[in-house]
């Protein structure tokens, strides 16, 4: 008995009063997304000046100081990395 290759989910649908199968897209990054619409809304400058103010505050919660953590370093990442935010918060004067 042979392992059947198992493809990309589908459905059936009618288009066009013709059946057909429909390929089920794969769930999107969240994370990704997120930084997608931050890239969109907001300036390097500013994003840098937010990490800068997540990195020095602590909460007396474990988890949410983790939490926060991940999200300063995931605009980190999508800055260009830690030398490229310390860059921009130091021009402003951060």
């Amino acid at each position: 008995m042979s392992a059947r290759r198992r493809g990309p989910q589908t459905y059936e649908a009618t288009f066009r009063g013709r059946k057909t199968r429909v390929t089920i897209p794969d769930r999107p990054d969240p994370t990704a997304a997120m930084l997608d619409a931050i890239k969109d809304c907001l300036t390097p400058e500013a994003v840098a000046a937010i990490v800068s103010c997540l990195r020095i505050n602590r909460t007396n919660n474990k988890d949410v100081d983790e939490q926060v953590h991940w999200f300063a370093e995931a605009l980190t990442k999508a800055l260009g990395g830690h030398e490229e935010q310390s860059r921009l918060a130091e021009e402003l004067g951060l």
